[in-house]
């Protein structure tokens, strides 16, 4: 114990300018996090989220580097140091470097907008914990595996420069499509804290450096494959393990008179829309389609297969889009678009193709509806604290803007603008609009998850066709904004299999 504390007042009279430095900066970003009334946080603020972080992970290896690891020369390993003192030394001095200043700030954050920390206590020791998990934690393996400062910088950079490979880049875009990369996310984590506890555990108590490193290189190229090549429907097909009949998509037949939706007429692109229905379902559930893969294969051999874009490569021609439309919030499985290039249609139009894939299947309810306060604030359940106001965009045209705020995850929700003396209703979805700013976009520091939705207000009570979706300014002080949170009740991954489509024949006129 007195070895412990002399190694830990040591460590922070040499460390404490750098201690320093990390505090300020993080007072800058509480101060900055308690003023944003945005999903989307200033570049100043995005720029600070990505450098504390790096900052962290620097004194952290700094404290590891005061007594190295990596050789066999080094003076204090004269001394009688056990290493379970010594380990306990360094996550002492990361506890009180790192993770409690944060976690001071966390609660001066929640306060400064209006939420009780005591009551998401919780909340935040959770956010502690997997920031050391997959921060800190593999910050102070790879500082035990090099011989110097200089060797863990060099590292750093090029573990930022992998991640940014892996992820386009540092941006981000609001996701409320049901989590479909938590697997993922979960599997890379965990991959990473294991193999830090492992590489920190190998070199303290046996300082076997070669086993140590092999370690820590085979967990990065584990943990980049996975994020790389993992499925996004792997997501659903690990959630509908033990399902008691797996969800199946089929053709329904159309009902007479049934028309193609006017969302998905005057495509430039060839555009095929095929009826289709789900089944089973979850009793009183509705049905969400976040993702779905389709492969079409021609008599001939050829294949099409569907695309989205990715981050790392914006620009790819994608011969293929599919997705799942409705036009009623009732029944939300009704048709299947796909949508081809001109030299894919011209290769399976016309042929009978087969069209298989995987959809992935999100089972839900509404939750309960909360009233907010028009121009107030109000706490919804299942969501968060949800605050109505009128803003100027950067064009001074006013909005209402709601915003939602909590320390958990914010589920998908809709937000309806109701206008009962003329029956006019607006309906739009969390995060269905976003204020764009240069620079990342990450606030992984942030003890706050937003969300926010713009009704775009107008001066005049417009009647032409086009102008619907505008929001007489004199309507809202009769209006009342509603928010209805989505509880998710079941995922699943469902296949399907079409043989003998004539794609053609479901060919939406251009």
């Amino acid at each position: 114990m007195r070895l412990m504390l002399l190694t830990l007042r040591k460590d922070v009279r040499r460390l404490w300018p750098a201690v320093a430095v990390t505090w300020l900066m993080l007072a800058a970003l509480a101060n900055a996090d308690r003023w944003r009334a945005d999903w989307m946080p200033s570049p100043m603020e995005g720029w600070t989220n990505l450098l504390l972080c790096g900052a962290w992970a620097c004194l952290a290896a700094l404290a590891v580097l005061e007594e190295p690891l990596v050789g066999d020369r080094h003076f204090w390993l004269t001394r009688p140091h056990r290493w379970p003192a010594l380990l306990t030394a360094k996550l002492l001095f990361v506890a009180l470097a790192i993770h409690l200043p944060s976690f001071f700030a966390d609660i001066f954050v929640l306060a400064a907008r209006g939420l009780p920390p005591a009551s998401h206590l919780g909340d935040l020791l959770s956010k502690q914990v997997l920031f050391f998990g997959w921060m800190v934690l593999p910050a102070m393996a790879v500082a035990a595996l090099v011989r110097n400062f200089a060797q863990f910088v060099i590292a750093l950079f090029a573990i930022g420069t992998g991640l940014a490979m892996l992820n386009g880049g540092f941006q981000s875009i609001p996701d409320y499509s049901g989590l479909t990369s938590q697997v993922r996310h979960t599997l890379v984590r965990a991959l990473l804290a294991g193999a830090a506890i492992v590489v920190i555990y190998t070199q303290y108590a046996r300082r076997s450096v070669l086993a140590a490193r092999l370690t820590g290189i085979a967990a990065a190229l584990a943990a980049s494959a996975v994020f790389a090549f993992l499925p996004a429907l792997a997501e659903y097909a690990v959630r509908g393990v033990g399902l008691a009949e797996a969800p199946r998509i089929a053709l329904r037949n159309t009902a007479s008179g049934e028309s193609v939706p006017s969302a998905v007429r005057r495509q430039a692109r060839p555009t095929v829309l095929l009826p289709i229905a789900v089944a089973p379902g979850e009793e009183g559930a509705r049905v969400h389609v976040p993702l779905v893969d389709v492969e079409i294969v021609a008599p001939d051999g050829s294949r099409v297969e569907s695309a989205r874009p990715t981050p790392n490569r914006p620009f790819q021609q994608i011969d293929l889009m599919a997705v799942v439309y409705s036009a009623s919030r009732d029944n939300p499985l009704e048709w299947l678009v796909l949508s081809f290039t001109d030299s894919a249609w011209n290769r399976v139009k016309n042929a009978h193709v087969r069209i298989g894939g995987s959809a992935a299947l999100e089972f839900y309810h509404p939750g309960e509806t909360t009233i907010l306060p028009m121009l107030g604030s109000g706490n919804v359940p299942g969501l968060g604290r949800c605050t109505a106001a009128t803003v100027e965009d950067r064009f001074s045209e006013q909005m209402l803007k709601v915003l939602c705020e909590s320390p958990r995850v914010l589920p998908a929700a809709s937000i309806t603008l109701r206008h009962e003396p003329s029956g006019r209703v607006w309906m739009h979805g969390l995060n269905s609009a976003v204020t764009y700013a240069p620079g990342p976009h990450g606030t992984w520091l942030s003890p706050l998850h937003r969300g926010q939705s713009f009704f775009r207000l107008t001066g005049s009570v417009p009647s032409e066709a086009g102008s619907q979706w505008l929001v007489p300014a004199s309507y809202l002080s009769s209006s009342r904004v509603e928010i209805t949170p989505r509880i998710v009740t079941g995922r699943a991954l469902a296949r399907f299999d079409f043989a003998g489509v004539a794609l053609s024949s479901w060919l939406v006129p251009r």
